[in-house]
């Protein structure tokens, strides 16, 4: 299990590192034709701001694994130590009930899509394949979360180590 955690990991990175690399390359590619050559990329704008949902939506996913929330461990830490593994295992029952929810609630968001068959204006994709980012970033969170829950019933701390 560890192993696939490990190789789930790592594509999520993948997939978040290559779309903010391609996101930066388009964009930078996109002013130079822009002001310098004088002749716009018309669909640059368009392929940035995917990419960019779907690594966003991947770094949601990292962020949950990484436990790199910070607004819920400040009012755990404050609480009293006895209080503090409940609070802990409130907040993440509370995040795993929010991620099911958002997943449940994109891939009602998919099937519209799916439904009307709309596309993007310049590059022509289909609506609902730029949307599965959500799912899959929230789905992903609530795994990460489920997990995060585990250990902390267990009594373990599995915090990774987050290099800024």
């Amino acid at each position: 299990m560890k192993t696939l955690d490990k190789i789930v990991s790592k594509v999520e990175e993948l997939i978040a590192v290559v779309g903010l690399s391609a996101m930066t390359v388009i964009t930078l590619v996109a002013v130079f034709f822009r002001y310098v050559l004088q002749s716009p990329i018309i669909w640059s704008e368009e392929a940035a701001r995917y990419l960019m949902v779907w690594s966003t939506m991947l770094g949601i996913s990292i962020a949950t694994r990484q436990k790199a929330h910070l607004g819920i461990d400040i009012f755990v830490s404050m609480a009293p130590k006895k209080l503090q593994r409940a609070l802990e295992i409130f907040s993440t029952l509370m995040m795993i009930v929010m991620f099911v929810f958002l997943t449940i609630i994109s891939i009602v968001f998919i099937q519209s899509a799916i439904r009307t068959g709309n596309v993007s204006p310049m590059l022509r994709i289909p609506f609902y394949i730029i949307y599965l980012a959500l799912p899959l970033g929230f789905g992903l969170s609530a795994v990460r979360s489920i997990q995060d829950l585990v250990d902390v019933i267990k009594g373990v701390d599995n915090k990774e180590e987050v290099l800024i």
